[in-house]
């Protein structure tokens, strides 16, 4: 009897011990598949606000990763909702941090798109003005923030392209919420689904310095002015236990408040600090790291910052791994999937939402994507900066939608009004001082068209008016009319065997096809009719007071730029190639008030001539912050009449391009050398050793033939050293050159430049 009842007991045992494995085995199981064990605490990570500062949250991920701690639950504010919603899409923090590093914040946070990314017939406007206003119903628009966000929530978007299909942030890799506020009620507001580029571009919309964002009847800003640390929210959420990492603003001393600055950030921050210190009661470990000593807008300052917060972390390294080893003991964390692959999306449709000015077919037509076509989030980036290298829009971004089993690509338009005012003021060695306005209208008579006016207004004046008129949906291709007009002093010009300073006044009208080869590259054939007016500011021996000479011409040209900054550019390169055919169509002398026709004297008959002009320069970075540039320019005028080759020559000298006729030289001032055909070779090598405060170093050589010296070729040389500060009125440049040169320049060798403000 007691062997049946010991052999039933060792049965009984035995199945106990099967079902126990089992158990635990299908437990192991159901972790390895990501499933938590439902009676395991859930760890939530809570991330506060505080500009730059929140990249040091990085480093506090770091520390817990290390000890094998993983959050269930990512809440975040401002700069904690972008670390928060990175990592919680399933960014590592090793990638994360690279990405960081990656990012061009001086661009980002001025919203300053390079300037290779904007298409050619916008690239002398961009970024070339103190003020840039728009003009609608007959008022002067003030913007509501420095910073639209454009760049940024362009870079979320492409950022988070492998999760756009997950709307509901409890699906991400790590559930996540953020919060912003809303300033029309000035109440909180959870974002827990939705689009998640925009909940991040939300959540850290700084008032004044980024515009708010408008989601339906909501104007959203900074969700760090009443809730920078959402431990509540994390809670809420299904945290039971919470870890914190604040960076964000403390109380002032009282010597900070002996400030005006500390009087209104203590004024402006007093409600999100009162929030925080009943917020941080739920939390089970705080991090606070050390950042005082970086500026809140220090966004380059990476590595220090995230090392920053990981020093921070250290002390709190046994309690991240005895707390890891106590949730593991009641079940494993869940192993969350990382990032997935960023593949192509073929969509379904396209939608355009917001636009009034410019219809839905001129906006497909330049996105040029159709249903059905494979993008990639790379694809998508230049369609969307195509479209607001353009002009048209004060912002134009996508979502990805999904709908009904399609996938919808939705693009959103703020546009600009169709006429823009811009202002700058400009003085250098030639053209002294004087004021820079200008206006574009765009689609003001016929949809496609850009109306161009950009003006110098001092003692030599320059005036500049273009049409462009797109013939194709893409706008690939167009015909523009345009016409300029400038006045120029010619220092010591050489003309009918006389010498001395004379003005220049040309007026230019043109008819011309374009070709717009992708972003940086601009194919044109053009007509033109140039006059020119040449008026000696001496006593002509033959008392003449003016001359004058009309040419027709046809031009052939091809030109290509991928700088990506006008000034104080570190990489790109500039390729102009022109080749045009002219005829003297009429030429005269003014002696006193009457005039003289010169073209219609007895046998003198008009010939073509030929000018064919080519330059290249190319910027080399050497290094974050030296740049090499090198480069060469060449000129050939042919032989022509006795008429036309009096006024059959280029000017050299000069830093920087000032007219049609200028070819830049270092050594020379601006047009002091009169030349018919030249090469030169440049090298230049620029050196930001403060931040915007460049050293500029320059040598040019050149064979040349000019008009002191007909038929006959010369060897000039020049050197320049300068410097170079990139201002709020645009760039200032001064310094000091030398130049050889076989003739009398009555300058001397040694002479010295400045330039201050954007170029006309």
């Amino acid at each position: 009897m007691k062997s049946a009842i010991t052999i039933n007991i060792k049965v009984i045992r035995s199945l106990f011990y099967i079902c126990f494995s089992t158990f635990l085995l299908l437990v192991n199981t159901i972790s390895l598949h990501g499933q938590q064990n439902p009676d395991r605490p859930s760890l939530g990570l809570v991330l506060s606000g505080g500009g730059a500062h929140g990249i040091a949250h990085l480093g506090v991920i770091k520390v817990m990763e290390e000890e094998g701690l993983y959050p269930d639950y990512i809440a975040g504010t401002s700069m904690g909702s972008i670390i928060g919603g990175l990592y919680a899409s399933g960014y590592s923090s090793d990638s994360l941090h690279k990405l960081l590093k990656s990012i061009n914040w001086d661009d980002m946070l001025s919203n300053r798109l390079q300037e290779n990314r904007i298409i050619f017939p916008e690239k002398a406007r961009a970024y070339n003005s103190i003020i840039s206003l728009s003009i609608s119903e007959k008022k002067v628009n003030i913007p509501s923030g420095l910073n639209n966000g454009q760049l940024i929530e362009n870079s979320l978007s492409y950022y988070l392209w492998p999760v756009s299909d997950i709307g509901d942030f409890s699906k991400l890799p790590i559930p996540f919420m953020c919060n912003a506020t809303d300033i029309v009620t000035y109440s909180k507001f959870n974002f827990h689904n939705g689009y998640l580029p925009d909940a991040i571009r939300a959540s850290f919309t700084v008032p004044s310095i980024f515009t708010p964002l408008r989601i339906d009847t909501l104007l959203l800003v900074d969700g760090g002015l009443i809730r920078n640390f959402p431990a509540s929210e994390a809670k809420a959420m299904g945290a039971d236990l919470l870890i914190g990492s604040y960076v964000g603003f403390e109380k002032n001393s009282p010597e900070k408040l002996q400030t005006l600055p500390g009087i209104i950030g203590q004024i402006a921050m007093f409600r999100s600090l009162e929030d925080f210190n009943e917020e941080k009661k739920f939390v089970r470990i705080l991090v606070k790291p050390s950042v005082d000593r970086f500026s809140v807008a220090g966004f380059s300052n990476v590595d220090s910052l995230v090392n920053a917060g990981y020093i921070a972390a250290n002390p709190f390294r046994s309690d991240f791994r005895m707390l890891a080893d106590s949730l593991n003991k009641m079940g494993k964390m869940r192993q969350y999937a990382r990032l997935p692959e960023s593949t192509p999306i073929a969509f379904d449709k396209v939608e355009v939402h917001g636009n009034m000015h410019y219809s839905d077919d001129i906006i497909k037509g330049v996105l040029d994507i159709e249903p059905g076509d494979a993008v990639t989030r790379d694809d998508m980036t230049e369609k969307i900066e195509l479209l607001y290298g353009k002009a048209w829009f004060e912002k134009i971004k996508y979502r990805i939608v999904h709908r009904n089993d399609s996938v919808i690509l939705a693009i959103e338009c703020e546009e600009s009004p169709r006429a823009m005012l811009y202002g700058s003021v400009h003085y250098d060695n030639s053209l002294e001082s004087g004021l820079i306005v200008g206006t574009t209208l765009t689609n003001l008579v016929l949809n496609r068209s850009v109306i161009d006016f950009n003006s110098f207004l001092g003692k030599y004046y320059r005036i500049k008016l273009g049409i462009l008129q797109y013939l194709d949906r893409n706008q690939k291709f167009g015909v523009s009319l345009g016409y300029s007009a400038d006045n120029t002093l010619f220092p010591w010009l050489l003309h009918n065997k006389e010498t001395g300073n004379t003005f220049s006044r040309n007026q230019y009208f043109e008819i011309g096809l374009n070709q717009f080869a992708g972003l940086n590259n601009l194919i044109t054939f053009s007509a033109a009719y140039n006059e020119t007016n040449l008026r000696p500011d001496f006593i002509s021996i033959n008392n003449i007071r003016n001359y004058t000479y009309d040419y027709y011409s046809s031009e052939l040209s091809f030109s290509r730029n991928t700088l990506n900054s006008k000034y104080f550019p570190d990489k790109g390169l500039v390729l102009n190639v022109s080749g045009r055919m002219s005829e003297l169509r009429y030429a005269a002398s003014f002696i006193e008030n009457t005039e003289y026709p010169l073209s219609y004297a007895e046998g003198y008959k008009p010939d073509y001539f030929y000018t064919l002009r080519a330059g290249l320069k190319q910027y080399v970075p050497a290094g974050e912050k030296v740049t090499f540039a090198f480069g060469g320019e060449a000129l050939y005028i042919s032989d022509t009449d006795t008429l036309s080759a009096q006024n059959n020559f280029y000017l050299l000298g000069g830093i920087q391009q000032d007219t049609r006729r200028s070819i830049p030289m270092a050594g020379f001032n601006p047009g002091e050398i009169k030349v018919n055909r030249m090469a030169i070779l440049r090298t230049e090598m620029d050196i930001e050793f403060l931040k915007d405060l460049h050293l500029n170093l320059a040598a040019d050589i050149a064979m040349m033939e000019d008009n002191f010296f007909p038929y006959e070729m010369l060897l000039v040389s020049g050197y320049s050293l300068g410097l170079g500060y990139n201002s709020i009125i645009g760039p200032v440049k001064a310094g000091i050159m030398y130049g050889s040169y076989p003739g009398d320049l009555h300058t001397g060798n040694f002479r010295t430049y400045i330039s201050i403000g954007y170029n006309f």
